[in-house]
């Protein structure tokens, strides 16, 4: 998981204009830029003017990952009013902002799967992200709209890949790869495989390491219809296996069947219930309580709007139902004695014997297809972990409501109903009871990485427990890790606000979202609900403080890493690129100085590594002695008098051992004309900077002794930035250079995003506006802005009589109505452009209107 920096504004300064008439400008009007870091800049500078209130985003221009507005808010598109049908809406906001996720980029297409009404009363549109015809495994946008269309929020987890490489392994090979990996994983054997298709897999969404970039692959189900449903993926240039993942959830339902403990091989579907819908208790306790627990989780959802028979009920002769099969045993499963399991097989629910007394676990299991049906979070890493989550805390809010089973109040226990050898499995209150951590820095953690990682599909059922003391503090309270939350379900014992807000971030989530998307999505699901059952402002700030509490946005001291720089330039000064690796032909901007094979673009000979396309710039730590430069292939000017800088992605493990390093990289700059030898930049302005020390291997001399480099592990991509103001007025050439001692070797350097860019003041100018039309009841009056300078300022408007504003005319143009009789109109325009600010200018309002 990255650290994001974190954007919040208000209406930037702006220009008051009113005096006589008016002319149009829509956000449609001004061409886009060509270069895709400027589309993205564009359509933030137009997410900003155009939010009735703050706005924050996450992310950068380009890559923003989440758009969010406070209670009451939201983003006026020009495009879009009260009558814009949802979908027609929601696709107006992508096409006029979605430069600034990075939807535009090249080979993406965003494809709508589902239209719901969440549960803050909104609607919302979830789209998949296809890159080069290929779906892509946790690739998705939600955007969700406030009631009359305008933009609430956007959360993004897309793929930064531009394509996908022709499959050199066909699907029946890959298929037979994906039946030997998974018949291994679950020691089953007469499994069957279903073909999902050709997907691409792009790990990073997942925050997953690998060294591999995205790549694409043949996608599989394999399993007996039962217990046994895992998710393979195969790579369809090699063959090999890059994921075999257990999707069984453990679950409930209205119809129930007995298997009375007979082994089975594969999971008999519930056909002929002995407990129906309406009937009558019958003479098996299991096979009641699983009915019983059935209807409470029901009426929980219900309560929430969710019809939950429509959203995960299997079709029964075409009538939905919400099956469960009790006293459930497999071959093989220690003689039936019992099969000391539950799980939700995708379509019903399952128990082994005494499995159906814990309510909050037949709560967990059915929630795991709410889940399926909204977010669908991969059961893997932290979305995993986020996906037990959630079953965990819907299950618990369960058992506090419908006063079944053995809970008592202030137990926040999961499973203590559960047959005497089981008994409680989880604590909400006190995850560390059960060895799960509580926080993001807790000790109990599970790392990402080794064996830990993978027996537990990343920790889902470890990590979970910091999702599950988040949720405890949002509804209880409590002081925890130096914060004081107050619970926001107050003495409402069947906590109602904390069911709705989490099935809003169960709505509101993508297949690939972690913790630090979980907190965003918290408190914009929380300002969304202010104003609705009984939500406030004030409650949002709990909500805010129990992420706080829980660190859901710090990354895991498990896998350590420095925060990325920040590359944007102070207030009141304009980013303007001088360099960037990113545009053009890569080998045309970059070169190396020796043909010695240290530096190349991969994947090729080299895996893919990259955070933005496909490729990146690779040196390999080689095991004989090399000192290899990459070298920008042309000068880049400084502009004298202003402020540069170079910054760049790096991701790096180079040979060390016992705190000494041997190997890594540097950078240099040639200030052409003024030195014999590139500049040494170890000792000029950082941020993220060679921060080891080489040393030499026993008595063999080295020439890059004791220079400052990257060395040592990164431990994932960290951006870094070089303070280049010393240099302002010379052309320079910088440089990365890959320094090997020649006694071992461990992997590289990887390089992506590379740029020099300047920051320049900037003011707006704004000329003197005037209104354009006849002020009388039912004409059209037109803003005349005049010309703003520098060009591609962003300007929006907002009408006024006399001094109040006027809903909803927020256009170029204003049609004057009744109300307006007697009263003077005044319009306002907004300037905004990235970097720069702007001078207030106030014109004379109209005459007043006649009547």
């Amino acid at each position: 998981m990255r650290v994001h920096s974190r954007w919040s504004t208000g209406a930037l300064a702006l220009a008051v204009l009113t005096g006589g008439q008016l002319a149009v400008l829509t956000g449609g009007s001004q061409a886009a830029p060509a270069d895709p870091g400027d589309r993205g800049r564009s359509a933030v500078e137009r997410l900003r003017a155009e939010a009735a209130d703050a706005v924050t985003l996450v992310g950068r221009p380009g890559a923003v990952s989440f758009v969010g507005t406070p209670a009451g808010g939201g983003i006026d598109n020009p495009r879009v009013d009260d009558g814009t049908p949802v979908a027609t809406a929601a696709r107006a906001h992508l096409d006029r902002y979605g430069s600034a996720l990075g939807a535009d980029r090249a080979g993406t297409h965003l494809a709508p799967t589902a239209q719901v009404r969440s549960a803050t009363g909104q609607d919302a549109v979830r789209y998949r992200q296809e890159v080069g015809g290929l779906p892509v495994l946790g690739g998705e946008v939600v955007v969700s709209l406030r009631p009359g269309g305008d933009l609430a929020s956007m959360l993004s987890t897309m793929s930064t890949s531009t394509g996908v490489p022709e499959a050199l392994v066909d699907e029946a090979t890959a298929a037979d790869a994906a039946l030997a990996a998974a018949q291994s994983s679950s020691r089953r054997e007469g499994l069957q495989v279903a073909d999902e298709g050709r997907w691409l897999f792009d790990a990073a969404l997942l925050g997953a390491r690998t060294e591999h970039g995205a790549r694409g692959v043949w996608r599989f189900e394999v399993g007996n219809g039962a217990d046994v449903r895992r998710l393979v993926l195969v790579d369809d240039l090699t063959g090999a296996v890059v994921m075999d993942v257990d999707q069984v959830a453990h679950a409930l339902d209205r119809i129930v069947c007995d298997n009375n403990s007979v082994e089975r091989v594969d999971a008999v579907p519930c056909t002929a219930p002995i407990r129906s819908e309406g009937e009558a208790a019958v003479g098996l306790t299991d096979a009641n309580l699983a009915y019983d627990y059935a209807g409470d989780v029901s009426e929980m959802y219900a309560a929430l709007g969710i019809d939950l028979t429509a959203l995960v009920g299997k079709d029964v002769s075409g009538v939905k139902k919400l099956a469960s099969t009790v006293r459930w045993c497999f071959t093989g499963s220690a003689g039936c004695n019992p099969y000391a399991n539950a799980f939700w097989s995708g379509t019903e629910m399952y128990y082994g014997e005494g499995y159906a007394s814990a309510d909050d676990v037949v709560g967990h299991e059915i929630t795991h297809g709410v889940i399926q049906r909204n977010a669908d979070l991969l059961y893997w890493g932290q979305s995993g972990a986020i996906n037990e989550s959630f079953a965990d805390i819907m299950g618990e809010i369960v058992d506090h409501r419908n006063g079944a089973g053995t809970d008592a109040p202030g137990d926040w226990q999961l499973g203590e109903d559960l047959p005497p050898d089981v008994g409680a499995i989880r604590d909400l209150r006190n995850p560390p009871a059960f060895e799960q951590p509580d926080k993001m820095t807790s000790t109990l953690y599970t790392s990402d990485i080794g064996f830990d990682y993978y027996r537990d599909r990343g920790g889902v059922h470890t990590n979970s427990g910091v999702g599950n003391k988040t949720a405890y503090l949002i509804s209880q309270g409590g002081t925890f890790n130096g914060q004081t939350v107050t619970g926001i379900d107050g003495a409402d014992a069947d906590l109602n606000k904390t069911a709705r807000l989490y099935l809003a971030a169960i709505q509101g989530l993508t297949s690939g979202s972690d913790y630090a998307d979980l907190a965003r999505v918290l408190d914009q699901s929380c300002q969304d609900l202010v104003g609705t059952h009984g939500f406030t402002a004030t409650d949002c700030a709990e909500v805010h403080q129990a992420g706080v509490a829980t660190e859901l946005t710090t990354t895991p001291p498990k896998a350590p890493q420095r925060p990325d720089a920040s590359v944007a330039c102070p207030a009141g000064n304009v980013r303007r690129v001088l360099f960037s690796s990113e545009t053009g032909t890569p080998t045309d901007k970059l070169v190396p100085s020796t043909p010695d094979g240290t530096w190349s673009r991969a994947p090729g000979d080299y895996p893919g590594n990259a955070t933005s396309g496909k490729d990146s710039w690779f040196a390999i730590d080689s095991p004989s002695i090399r000192t290899s430069s990459l070298v920008t292939a042309a000068p880049v000017v400084l502009p004298a008098g202003k402020k540069s800088y170079l910054s760049f992605n790096g991701w790096y493990v180079q040979d060390w051992y016992e705190g000494a390093y041997q190997d890594g990289g540097t950078v240099e700059v040639d200030d052409l004309g003024t030195a014999a030898e590139p500049l040494d930049a170890a000792a000029m302005p950082w941020v993220n900077g060679p921060h080891r020390t080489l040393s030499q291997f026993q008595a063999v001399p080295q020439p890059h002794a004791g220079k400052k480099a990257f060395g040592g592990d990164s431990f994932g991509w960290v951006r870094s930035r070089l303070d280049l103001s010393s240099l302002a007025g010379r052309s320079v050439k910088p440089q990365f250079t890959q320094r090997s001692d020649g006694q071992y070797a461990v992997y590289g350097w990887y390089l992506d995003d590379i740029e020099v860019y300047t920051c320049e003041p900037g003011t707006l100018v704004a000329p003197a506006p005037t209104i354009r039309g006849v002020a009388k009841v039912r004409k059209v009056l037109t803003a005349v802005p005049g010309t703003w300078r520098p060009a591609g300022v962003l300007l929006t408007y907002q009408w006024f009589r006399g001094a109040k504003v006027i809903p909803g005319a927020r256009g170029r143009t204003y049609k004057v109505k009744a109300a307006d009789r007697g009263k003077k109109l005044t319009v306002r325009v907004t300037g905004t452009k990235t970097g720069h600010t702007t001078r207030v200018v106030v014109s004379r309002p109209t005459r007043k209107v006649r009547r």
